[in-house]
Parts: structure tokens; C-alpha cells; sequence
């Protein structure tokens, strides 16, 4: 996980909730309470609405396993996340909250993290989840059926023959009951979370790589990407997401440089499908921009912000216009066959690299090329990717690696440092704030700029594989 200088600012919603804590509530209000059976580890819920993202905007103590929260009767129409673990795997129950029913009311099995609730009150979110929990054991036997097809060493073998006809049974009867559910649950947003989801099933005969690009081609059929009633609910982020986790499938063995260009043909898409509302429009484009801004992606939203660069000075507020105009100097400053900022050197000393310490500055190192590592001592994936880094500089001493960290301890820098002895250290302890960081705009770690013998930039990247010449 990269390690980034801006985490995500959440938008402010005026959204007034009331936990059942109190002693009162309002007669008109909405209830919503549930029951963990058996909970031995669950303590609270919080509450969480969304938009661009999902933030906090409640909560409540479980007690005995029990918890209730009271909300206003004109809280916004939405889906709800109500979670309930933070670990490594959240556990959450959405919710849908119509404005009409006044009390929401489940019993969930707190251990069990593959269950579904059961509403005791609601009728819709009873009949969603009804249809979810059937769903969901179809396209299990779907999918096994889809893995013996493939797998099976005879494709002509009366045995699959029998599993294909299955299989085509069960897929007219998912569409019997996708279509019997549209029909029950019109006008609901039970309707619309059951209707924007439809599954394009690929022949099962056919490669994994081919189903998934097929099912790809097919991923907008029948989705409606301008309602903006379905920014409070987690379909569109969902479908974002999944539409563009196809770039980091680990099976389609893409490279650094096909992700980002499938990242970037993904926007195109994106954007496009969501230009038929004003309202929608400006989520896609501002969820795009804080999520590749969040994952380090920064060639991806350096296209994002170039290529959309009316949409973002129409829909942004003020704090992130701030940052999209910087974000453009930035680019400005950085273009390939500028000349690099130079700036003042404060080279840590390392047995193998004490003649450097005669350098001043980065345009007095003299190198055929010099690679400049933005990192940290606290950052993960910089700390995956340094080993190989170092490897390499090892094998490359034409080549100047510089890394630049953005570390404030100099015991854990030092301490840090001493794993990669193949590398330049520069270091002054001012964090985000460091003449290099600021002059390089620098935004999130590891970043790497390469420059060629006259300090020219040759290239800025945000993964050690997109580097080139490697």
C-alpha cells in the first residue's frame, strides 16, 4: 500500500441521528435495531452513508447483544452500511431505509461472517435480502457447474454434455427469478440494487480469460449510471470498482504499463456512462479522482484531471480545486524534458558510499542517468519495493539511485537505511516538507523520477515496474 500525503477528505451531510440511548425519541422517527446472536466479539456499530466513499454518520453501543439507533423521519433515502468489524475482514449489514417503514428491525448470527440477516420487521429489506440469500446459492451451483464444464479433459463426454444442459437450466432460472423480483419489488430501491446488478453469463466452454473479457464487454448492459437517488447507496461505487479490478486481476498477468493504460481507457468509460446526469456525472468524476489519488495511481489521475480538466473546475469545492490547480502545476513542472529542480543534498554516510558526501547538490552528481526514489521508512509497499531497488543499483553503478526520504526520525531513517547500502540516502527530516518533496510535488510513496546525464526528466513513475531500462 503506497504511503500518501493527502488521505480522503469526506464531503460534510447534514444527516441528525439520535441513538436509542436516550430515553425518547421522536413518535415519527425511524428505528432501526437488530440482535447478534451469540456475540462474543462485537461491541458497536457505526453507521455509514455514501456518496463519494462511505463515512460515519452515526453509531451505537451493542449491549447483550442488542443495539438500536433512532433516526430523524427525513434522514436521505438510501442503502445504509451498518458495520460492525473493523478487522481484517468488515463484516456490515446494508439496509435500506425508504422513509416510509418506521422501524427496521434483524437478528443476524454475530460469528458466522457468510450470514444473512433476518428482518423481523421491513418488508422490503426482508424480501432483498430474500432474494440475495437464493441468488447467491444459484450462482454458487452456476459457478461449480461453469469450473467442471472447463475442467473436464473431454469436452464431448456425455457427462458434460448433462452439465451444460444444467447449466442452461440454471440460468433461465436465475432470469425467472431477476424478473419475478423487478416485477414484485417496481418503484423500491429494493428494485433498483436488484435490477442494476443483471449477470451476463459467458459460455462456460470457453477459457477463464475469455469469460472474464467477455463479461467485461458485456458489464454496463442493462445499468442505469444516471439516477442520482443511487449516489446513497453502494451500487455505483461498487460497479466502479469491480469494473475496473479487472486491470488487477492477477490472472490476466498484465503489466505496469497495460494496467495503467486499462486504468485510463476504464475513465474514458466511466466518465462516459455516467454524463447523462449533472448529479452523477460530477460523483463518477470526483470518485475516479480521490480513488487513483488514494492508491498512488498518479499517471492515471494526472490523465483524469488533464483530460477532464472542465469537469473538475465544475464540480469541485473549494478545498479540491486547491488541490487540482496544484496538482496542474505540478504536471507542468514535472513534464518530460524539463529541466529537474535542483536542490541541496543531506547525504547520510554509508560505508560503501563516503565519497558522496562530497556532493552538494543533485545537479553536481555526475551519472548517466540518476533515479530519484521519493520513500519512507513507514510505507509498506516502499518497503517491499526497496530490496529489489537496491539489487539493481547493485548491478547498475552507471546508474545514480538517490533515495530521498520523507522520514522526521533520524534513528529509524539510519536504522532503515542500513538494509540498502547500494543506494544514495538523502534525508532532512522535514517530512511533506522537504525542499525535494515540494520542488518534485510529490504526493505519495514510493514515486520515482529518472533523469539523464544533464538532469533532465525522463519520466516520473509511481511503481518500481513502470520505471523503464530496468
Amino acid at each position: 500500500m503506497k504511503y500518501l500525503k493527502f488521505g480522503f477528505r469526506l464531503p460534510i451531510f447534514l444527516c441528525l441521528l439520535y441513538l436509542a440511548s436516550l430515553p425518547a425519541y421522536a413518535q415519527d422517527s425511524i428505528l432501526v435495531k437488530g440482535q447478534f446472536v451469540n456475540n462474543t466479539k462485537f461491541a458497536k456499530v457505526i453507521m455509514k452513508k455514501y456518496g463519494v466513499g462511505t463515512f460515519a454518520v452515526g453509531g451505537a453501543t451493542i449491549k447483550n447483544g442488542y443495539f438500536s439507533i433512532s433516526l430523524p423521519p427525513d434522514i436521505p433515502i438510501g442503502v445504509y452500511r451498518f458495520q460492525y468489524a473493523v478487522a481484517e475482514a468488515e463484516q456490515y449489514v446494508d439496509i435500506i431505509i425508504n422513509g416510509k417503514e418506521k422501524l427496521i428491525d434483524f437478528t443476524i448470527l454475530a460469528n458466522d461472517p457468510l450470514a444473512y440477516p433476518q428482518f423481523v420487521s421491513s418488508q422490503e429489506n426482508k424480501n432483498w435480502y430474500d432474494y440475495l440469500k437464493e441468488s447467491s446459492k444459484q450462482m454458487e451451483r452456476i459457478n461449480l457447474l461453469n469450473q467442471f464444464i472447463h475442467a473436464y479433459p473431454q469436452a464431448n463426454a456425455e457427462v458434460v454434455k448433462a452439465a451444460i444442459k444444467e447449466w442452461e437450466l440454471e440460468k433461465a432460472l436465475y432470469f425467472e427469478q431477476f424478473t419475478a423480483f423487478k416485477n414484485l419489488m417496481r418503484g423500491t430501491l429494493a428494485y433498483e440494487m436488484v435490477a442494476n446488478r443483471p449477470y451476463y453469463f459467458a459460455d462456460p466452454k470457453d477459457e477463464p480469460r475469455i469469460q472474464d473479457f467477455e463479461k467485461r464487454e458485456h458489464f454496463w448492459d442493462g445499468f442505469d449510471a444516471n439516477n442520482p437517488a443511487l449516489i446513497n447507496t453502494p451500487l455505483y461505487t461498487d460497479h466502479i470498482l469491480n469494473y475496473l479490478r479487472y486491470w488487477m486481476n492477477p490472472n490476466m498477468n498484465f503489466s505496469a504499463e497495460e494496467k495503467t493504460n486499462g486504468f485510463k481507457r476504464s475513465v474514458d468509460v466511466i466518465i462516459r456512462k455516467f454524463s447523462g446526469n449533472k448529479e452523477t456525472h460530477a460523483f463518477a468524476f470526483k470518485y475516479l479522482s480521490l480513488g487513483f489519488k488514494e492508491i498512488g495511481e498518479e499517471e492515471v489521475l494526472q490523465y483524469l484531471d488533464q483530460q477532464y480538466k472542465d469537469l473538475a473546475e465544475q464540480c469541485f469545492d473549494t478545498f479540491e480545486k486547491t488541490e487540482f490547480e496544484k496538482r496542474m502545476i505540478g504536471y507542468a513542472a514535472m513534464k518530460i524534458g524539463n529541466k529537474a529542480p535542483d536542490f541541496s543534498l543531506n547525504l547520510i554516510e554509508q560505508t560503501q558510499l563516503n565519497k558522496t558526501k562530497k556532493k552538494a547538490t543533485l545537479h553536481q552528481i555526475k551519472s548517466v542517468k540518476t533515479l530519484l526514489v521519493f520513500w519512507s521508512s513507514n510505507c509498506p509497499h516502499c518497503l517491499e519495493e526497496l530490496p529489489k531497488i537496491n539489487e539493481w543499483a547493485a548491478a547498475h553503478k552507471e546508474i545514480t539511485v538517490l533515495a530521498i526520504s520523507i522520514d522526521t526520525n533520524k534513528e529509524i531513517h539510519d536504522a532503515s537505511i542500513k538494509k540498502f547500502p547500494n543506494l544514495w540516502h538523502s534525508c532532512d527530516y522535514k517530512g511533506w516538507n522537504a525542499d525535494a518533496v515540494l520542488k518534485y510535488y510529490i504526493a505519495a510513496t514510493p514515486s520515482f523520477i529518472l533523469l539523464d546525464s544533464n538532469k533532465v526528466i525522463l519520466g516520473k513513475y509511481s511503481t518500481w515496474d513502470s520505471v523503464p531500462d530496468k
